[in-house]
């Protein structure tokens, strides 16, 4: 199929429109001076409630075709030329296609995580998928097919949504998201599930059972018009070997709010030493926990992050760390959870990574309910203090137009400047992928774009970013997003590489 494309760039006052032969949803995202349950809708619509949990009618898409676009060339005005290469995964051309996380294996290829669906009723059912791409982007039409693989977990059901990947040392490719309780009376309970793939995109059926590890943490519950469940964000692998921690939560012991929930895995997916049964929980004040991303440390400690509301219906930043038996570490912040007012309506976290000694963050926030939402970048110290070096006192907010950005994800690049990804609105109705990138101590790399961010317009009203990796070799960052909203009711899959220089 070839089709016109207008892209739009969006620096300052800046407007560059470039017309491609074939679909391009992500081009010359370029790095000038440079040495993240149900599947959420792209468009998001900056309320603080969580973006986990069951299918809206946004589909995904079948696998029948793949189109790679091959390589897309477009400096920005004021920066040298350079190259990006994108590649689009257009299963369908009337379907949905989502990807969500990505990362390398050694040798520089890229797997990239998400869902597809068997069609486009409310009611459709969901499929977990990766693809490969080869080091210079160009999907590996070798790998699964026609370069994806997909596992359907659960059949006709909706929920099932990957959201993490990783590669074990033997090349095997592990992808982890939320699917429904296999003979649940209620469609909204959730489990965790891992699936497993060899390095050909064939399911390893040696995995679990048949090659799928589901994780039942609670008993799903209807509270009042809402349903507490299991949920998913992010999967890591153990430190010099090929085991897992995966970074959800799970409805508390005896209660109705739902508790942090770490849970350490064998490489065979098998549960492992740890917490209590392999789970270790975090309760915060018997507040329901909204999980996202984790580090893991050489000596098996890590870091869990997210949010949680307070009784002030204040949204509150949560970083809490685990000694390598699962144990809360008391030395850490507060009796082992960070978890202070930073901004008096809004402080979330979705994504962290260690700069140095020092631990950063990313995700969106707002000082009062009149206020827009902004990405916001939290620094700890070691200890889990709020650094007051970084930023301001502590903090920076990145801002495109005065309406609701949202970060969703962030590397640390090697000379520590910290990259961030998600969605920023020129206008109240429209909204782009944005990339921000802050200097070392927090502030706005105007060296990079005026004000630190640029906004790209992939194509449809509803865009967004949400996971992005660094390569091994250092010299180049993968991000992938969706195409949301057009006219057609086609949501569209994207990676690009970036060049890091």
């Amino acid at each position: 199929m070839k089709v016109t494309f207008n892209f739009v760039f969006r620096k300052g006052s800046h407007d560059m429109r470039t017309k491609s032969p074939t679909v391009v949803f992500f081009s010359a995202l370029l790095l000038a001076g440079c040495s993240d349950d149900e599947a959420p809708a792209a468009a998001d619509t900056g309320s603080v409630t969580d973006d986990t949990g069951s299918p809206t009618t946004e589909t995904s898409v079948t696998d029948s075709a793949v189109e790679d676009t091959g390589t897309v060339t477009d400096a920005p005005v004021d920066a040298p030329s350079s190259e990006a290469k994108a590649t689009v995964l257009k299963l369908s051309d009337t379907l949905h296609d989502r990807l969500f996380a990505v990362t390398f294996d050694a040798a520089g290829n890229l797997y990239a995580a998400g869902s597809i669906a068997e069609g486009t009723a409310a009611d459709a059912d969901f499929s977990m998928i990766v693809a490969k791409f080869k080091p210079d982007g160009t999907l590996d039409m070798a790998f699964g097919n026609k370069g994806v693989a997909k596992k359907n977990v659960i059949a006709k059901k909706g929920g099932e949504l990957a959201r993490a990947v990783v590669v074990q040392s033997t090349g095997k490719i592990v992808i982890g998201g939320t699917v429904e309780h296999e003979g649940a009376t209620d469609d909204r309970d959730r489990d965790l599930a891992l699936v497993r793939f060899n390095a050909d995109g064939a399911v390893d059926t040696g995995f679990g059972t048949a090659g799928v590890q589901i994780l039942d943490l609670s008993a799903g519950e209807v509270v009042g018009t809402t349903y507490v469940a299991d949920a998913f964000w992010d999967l890591k692998l153990t430190p010099g070997g090929d085991g897992m921690f995966v970074f959800g939560s799970a409805k508390a012991p005896g209660r109705t709010d739902t508790d942090f929930a770490v849970v350490k895995l064998k490489a065979d997916g098998t549960r492992d030493t740890y917490g209590t049964g392999g789970v270790a929980l975090v309760d915060i004040s018997m507040k329901s926990a909204t999980p996202k991303t984790g580090i893991v440390f050489a000596d098996g400690s890590v870091i869990g992050s997210g949010y949680w509301t307070d009784g002030d219906s204040i949204v509150r930043p949560a970083v809490f760390k685990l000694k390598p038996d699962g144990a809360l570490d008391t030395g850490f912040a507060t009796t082992g959870v960070f978890s202070p007012v930073v901004l008096a309506s809004v402080s979330e976290v979705y994504g962290v990574a260690m700069q140095g000694d020092k631990i950063v963050t990313v995700g969106y926030g707002r000082a009062s309910m009149t206020e827009s939402l902004d990405f916001l970048s939290l620094r700890l110290t070691a200890a889990g203090a709020l650094d007051t070096s970084y930023g301001t006192m502590g903090y920076t907010r990145v801002d495109a137009s005065m309406q609701n950005d949202n970060g969703r994800a962030l590397v640390v690049l090697p000379d520590e400047r910290v990259l961030m990804v998600g969605g920023g609105r020129p206008t109240a109705m429209n909204v782009d992928g944005m990339v921000s990138v802050l200097t070392k101590d927090g502030k706005a790399d105007t060296t990079w774009s005026p004000g630190g961010y640029r906004l790209f317009d992939f194509g449809g009203p509803s865009d967004m970013l949400w996971g992005v990796a660094l390569s091994p070799k250092k010299d180049s960052v993968a991000a992938v997003g969706v195409r949301a909203g057009v006219t057609d009711g086609n949501d569209d899959a994207v990676l690009v590489t970036i060049p890091v220089k």
